[in-house]
């Protein structure tokens, strides 16, 4: 839960209600997200039970995909080097900033950015312990912020908030001005993904979890389950308290600007001190389980520098190393690119990315179904989900290259996140050639 509550759920909504242009639209995206959703934890829960391992995605991927060798790896090694872990403290410095009630230039939140990250990775690396307190500590207070959304929308219902006259006026007609644009719900379904998207998470340290298979089962079913329920609640709380036009305008500072309508200044500056701190819980429990997949690719050598990247000795420049890897490319696109844009079309770069892997582990479930027989599995999902699953991957891989009107989410050229995709991920495959040959 920690995981998945992260960056997007504050601040992908508006995003959301700007494509598909109507509250109907938007609350039908979300429930086929959940659905969606649950395919995918399915078809991870099937092959983390099957192979109860550390690394996750890379391990299945090798399983299914052990030729030409090495390959899978080195390309599962450039979605997780190239996929812009770490962006989330975009939205913390916002938050943060608006907590404050002050505001600085694009300099000054490149340098907040950047010392977010610095302190991720020190905490991580000075004391694990602490670390895994302050997941589970901050987890508490992601879950109290999305109550406090849902029963704000409740009290709203009530007449307790007399600032809102007419509850209900944003659902009298609610596909109203909805888009007639495919590639406007695709792109939005991706954002919507990207928001569930962790339910994965606990792949990536299954040599770290006790009873990994009960674990998952459990864990899983219930952890999505919950946040779903409250991701829908909590979207329906946001058309209750605001219309679509001003959910649209508030971009990361969503959640606090709305609780700020209804209580005033002082709430809007209190929620977006918790949403800060929400999102760097995530940010630290993404960060917690990738380091360990890369030090698990620096093992295999796919990555350089083997000795450094997973030396586990008291040295924190030595520890540090791992999260330099993986959270370059996220500095990069923090000193090179603008703010304003950036956030939404890097969002768009990294849930595409994530959609080429898991049409890839898909495909690698059903080459393992025909290897292993079925007696092997401690669980099965049924056959449906998965082809489900895959015709939705596929859709979302080929739609969004076909805009009707040419237009984008962002100032962007609407192509331009899809092609960054899937050329950060194929640029490991000009890479393992390389190897190949040298």
């Amino acid at each position: 839960m920690n995981r998945i509550i992260g960056a997007a759920i504050f601040s992908v909504p508006s995003s959301i209600v700007l494509g598909v242009r109507s509250v109907g639209a938007a609350l039908c995206l979300w429930l086929a997200g959940l659905v969606l959703s649950f395919c995918g934890m399915f078809i991870w829960l099937e092959l983390g039970c099957l192979m109860p391992r550390s690394g996750g995605e890379k391990v299945y991927l090798a399983r299914a995909f052990p030729r030409p060798h090495g390959l899978s790896t080195t390309l599962y090694a450039f979605y997780i080097l190239l996929g812009f872990v770490g962006l989330a403290c975009v939205v913390i410095v916002d938050n943060l900033l608006l907590a404050m009630n002050t505001n600085t230039g694009e300099m000054g939140k490149r340098a907040l950015c950047v010392g977010i990250l610095l302190l991720t990775t020190a905490l991580q690396c000075i004391s694990p312990n602490s670390t895994l307190r302050i997941m589970n500590a901050v987890s508490l207070v992601k879950i109290a912020i999305l109550l406090g959304l849902v029963l704000t929308g409740l009290a709203t219902i009530a007449g307790l908030t007399p600032s809102i006259e007419d509850p209900w006026r944003n659902f009298h007609r609610p596909f109203h001005g909805s888009s007639t644009d495919p590639y406007d719900y695709l792109v939005a379904l991706l954002k919507i993904l990207a928001s569930f998207q962790g339910w994965h998470n606990a792949a990536y340290v299954l040599d770290e979890v006790k009873n990994p298979v009960r674990t998952l089962k459990s864990a899983g079913i219930f952890g999505l389950g919950m946040v779903g329920t409250l991701y829908f609640m909590a979207n329906v709380s946001c058309f209750i308290v605001a219309s679509p036009e001003v959910i649209g305008d508030k971009g990361t500072r969503l959640i606090a600007v709305l609780l700020g309508i209804v209580f005033g200044d002082h709430a809007a500056r209190i929620t977006a001190a918790a949403v800060a701190l929400s999102t760097f819980g995530s940010l630290i429990s993404s960060s917690f389980a990738l380091v360990r997949v890369v030090r698990e690719l620096a093992r295999e050598g796919i990555i350089p520098g083997v000795r450094l990247v997973t030396n586990y000795s008291a040295s924190v420049m030595t520890t540090a190393l791992p999260f330099s890897l993986l959270f370059g490319s996220t500095l990069l696109a923090i000193i090179l690119l603008p703010f304003g844009d950036a956030y939404i079309f890097l969002v768009d770069v990294s849930q595409y990315q994530m959609a080429v892997v898991s049409a890839a582990v898909v495909i690698a479930l059903l080459r393992m179904r025909r290897r292993i027989p079925p007696r092997e599995y401690p669980f099965r999902v049924w056959t449906i989900v998965p082809y489900a699953f895959l015709a939705c991957q596929a859709c979302l891989l080929l739609t969004p290259f076909i805009s009707r009107d040419g237009h984008s989410d962002t100032n962007m050229p609407y192509w331009l996140a899809h092609v960054v995709a899937l050329f950060s991920i194929g640029s490991g495959g000009l890479y393992w050639w390389w190897r190949k040959e040298t």
